[in-house]
């Protein structure tokens, strides 16, 4: 059977994948709908799979651990940003640097080289066998910055103060050129960066100040990943298509998570195929949620017919994680489409897709 790591480059780099790549998860702890039954069938739909993706990532640590009180958990993870979750996912509660700049004079950067993040990825990844492995650098520069100034701070800090602006985000980049490099040693074969950069209806920002204030520190960044010799992968919720020229031209290979609700697909097709490998695309604001399963059907071909080219260009995965609401019909009905597009192009006997 091809490697799949072989696979995942050669749909990456347009380069005639065996089959498409598919990258599904389904946590049945967080939907509604509880039915062992519809549970069964979806983990033996899902062990049909090639097992070809290894992903990786560092520990999250802490300053002050995970405390629930009154069911709601709070904890403070090793840049000083407090968080809580009430059950509906994670939000910052507070920002170490909020009050200004002069708080870094005491301020400790966590060590992008600390041992402790690596030890359970090292551990995996002894075991990596064949597959396609996917490290990540979660929080990468935007998102990062402003877990540690507050939203509203760092989106006005280029304008008020440019020169602090600076010396944090290159800060920031430094951490996150630290782990790239560890994950560059372990040999791995993409690195997966996290910023969110979009709306539903457009990108937060003027394009043109990205590219002053936010472009050269994407461009060391991605560099540093081309010249080592892996992917550049990138998460980046929503309408990016103003700066998505520009990540191109950067070195971005892949492009997570495709949202259809934000960016209609065609168009994607059609203004950057064949220049960009697309992760994601099966639509968890809407079919996933409202739709029959015959609707969740069409939706996944449809994706399929649209983004995978004969020579490569999409790896198959939802959106987002899944809605809570998501009916388990609709999961079954992704998890047999995506098998059948595996069947496009597909592996050898040694990997069993459909009943």
């Amino acid at each position: 059977m091809l490697p799949g790591k072989e696979n995942y480059r050669r749909a990456i780099e347009f380069a005639g994948p065996k089959w498409t790549p598919v990258q599904l998860h389904c946590p049945f702890d967080g939907l509604y709908e509880q039915d062992e039954t519809k549970e069964a069938r979806i983990n033996e739909l899902a062990g049909r799979f090639p097992d070809d993706l290894l992903q990786v990532n560092p520990a999250f640590k802490f300053i002050r651990p995970l405390e629930k009180v009154n069911g709601v958990l709070h904890w403070v993870d090793h840049w000083g940003t407090a968080w809580t979750d009430d059950g509906h996912g994670a939000k910052t509660e507070s920002h170490p640097l909020e009050a200004g700049y002069h708080l870094l004079d005491a301020y400790v950067v966590p060590d992008p080289h600390d041992p402790d993040l690596y030890t359970a990825a090292d551990g995996a990844l002894e075991k990596r066998g064949g597959r396609y492995v996917l490290a990540s650098v979660w929080f990468t520069l935007f998102e990062r910055l402003w877990m540690l100034r507050g939203f509203d701070n760092m989106l006005l800090d280029p304008l008020t103060d440019e020169t602090a602006f600076y010396g944090l985000r290159d800060t920031v980049l430094e951490y996150a050129l630290g782990v790239t490099d560890e994950w560059l040693k372990r040999g791995v074969n993409g690195i997966f960066f996290s910023d969110d950069w979009g709306s539903q209806r457009g990108l937060l920002i003027n394009p043109d100040d990205w590219r002053r204030y936010w472009r050269p520190a994407y461009a060391r960044l991605f560099r540093r990943v081309r010249e080592g010799g892996a992917h550049v992968w990138m998460h980046l919720c929503g309408d990016i298509r103003e700066i998505l020229p520009d990540l191109i031209d950067l070195g971005l290979n892949a492009l997570n998570p495709v949202q259809p609700q934000a960016m209609p697909i065609y168009e994607l097709a059609r203004d950057f195929g064949g220049r960009v490998c697309f992760n994601g695309g099966a639509d968890v604001q809407g079919v996933m949620v409202s739709g029959s399963p015959d609707d969740v059907r069409a939706h996944i071909q449809e994706l399929v017919d649209t983004f995978a080219r004969p020579d490569g260009g999409y790896v198959l995965t939802t959106s987002h994680g899944l809605m809570p609401e998501t009916p388990l019909d609709n999961i079954i009905a992704l998890y047999e489409t995506a098998l059948e597009c595996c069947r496009r192009n597909p592996p050898d006997s040694q990997v069993q897709l459909g009943n």
